[in-house]
């Protein structure tokens, strides 16, 4: 088989799952958030034990998928980051960061909620070219330009 002919076949592959509207040469970049869950920690607070919730999520860039699990104050500190990366360029706006709270963050409806919206903020920074290529935010997602190729095991989408 020629080399040109394998290079297209390849090029028709990997168009089959990616995003639509995208010219060839960008950066195909999609995060799914799953169902979170809590870990509990070994850490006391007097008699408490120290509790906290993990979001899984799996991230496509390009024909490469992995999965990560990333704290909320993980998000929060990756939104403060890329507000100073972002504070004197008018021309990029940032979507909202769901809010921080101190009492009930462990209940399931503030924890789908959370999902919910932390997921809409993810696919909107990916969605930003600009913000795409914000360092803070490629070292968030352990993009294989960042942390290497051999850093993340293939994910499974259960495609058939």
């Amino acid at each position: 088989m020629s080399t040109d002919k394998k290079t297209k076949e390849e090029s028709l592959e990997r168009k089959a799952f990616r995003s639509k509207g995208l010219k060839e040469g960008e950066d195909d970049v999609r995060v799914y958030l799953m169902e979170p869950y809590n870990v509990r920690g070994k850490d006391r607070l007097l008699c408490f034990v120290s509790e906290h919730t993990l979001y899984p999520m799996t991230v496509v860039f390009n024909e490469k998928k992995w999965s990560l699990e990333k704290r909320f104050s993980e998000f929060a500190e990756l939104d403060s980051q890329l507000d100073e990366a972002f504070k004197s360029d008018d021309d990029i706006v940032l979507p909202e960061f769901p809010p921080k709270k101190f009492f009930g963050s462990l209940s399931p409806a503030l924890i789908k909620e959370r999902r919910e919206k932390l997921e809409k903020y993810m696919k909107s920074l990916v969605s930003d070219k600009e913000v795409f290529k914000c360092l803070p935010l490629r070292e968030f997602l352990e993009t294989p330009d960042i942390v290497g190729n051999d850093k993340h095991k293939e994910y499974d989408f259960g495609r058939r």
